[in-house]
């Protein structure tokens, strides 16, 4: 008996540990206009996991950006960012996005940022301001700012 309780503690405890949320969000990219082309909006969907009740991992599953002279991009697992979530007995539980990317024979991206999400009926809102440290393999190095709200919906996994 004492090992079906612990099972069940168990099995508890790893549902709220590794949720699942899927996101849709909208952004707005590039608004200090640092790669040239202007100010543009980009949609993501991504999935966030929590890894530790501090610590979630988010992997971009699809990015479509609408930028000035470039036609649509389109990608699937096109990013990754680690959120490290600031536990406040509040509402609006703040977080800080970390990030990085290598583009071959392109750029390496080190992105930085603060965010905050919101529960409400179900879903969770969240607003998000970060930058990115663009490395280009040639050329000058370049610092974009970027905006992004959307919403997330928990996905039930668990037993």
């Amino acid at each position: 008996m004492k090992k079906l309780l612990a099972v069940a503690v168990a099995a508890v405890m790893l549902n709220g540990l590794y949720g699942l949320s899927l996101s849709l969000s909208g952004a707005y990219q590039d608004i200090t206009d640092q790669k040239g082309g202007g100010a543009y909006l980009g949609l993501k969907a991504d999935l966030i996991i929590n890894l530790l009740p501090i610590l979630k991992a988010r992997g971009y599953l699809v990015e479509v950006d609408f930028s000035a002279g470039i036609p649509m991009k389109i990608g699937v697992f096109t990013g990754s960012d680690l959120l490290l979530v600031l536990p406040l007995p509040t509402m609006m539980q703040p977080y800080i996005v970390t990030g990085f990317s290598y583009e071959k024979d392109s750029a390496i991206v080190f992105k930085g940022g603060l965010g905050a999400e919101f529960g409400f009926s179900g879903l969770i809102g969240y607003l998000e301001g970060n930058l990115n440290y663009i490395k280009p393999a040639q050329g000058n190095s370049k610092i974009p700012i970027n905006i992004m709200g959307g919403i997330r919906y928990p996905l039930q996994i668990g037993f």
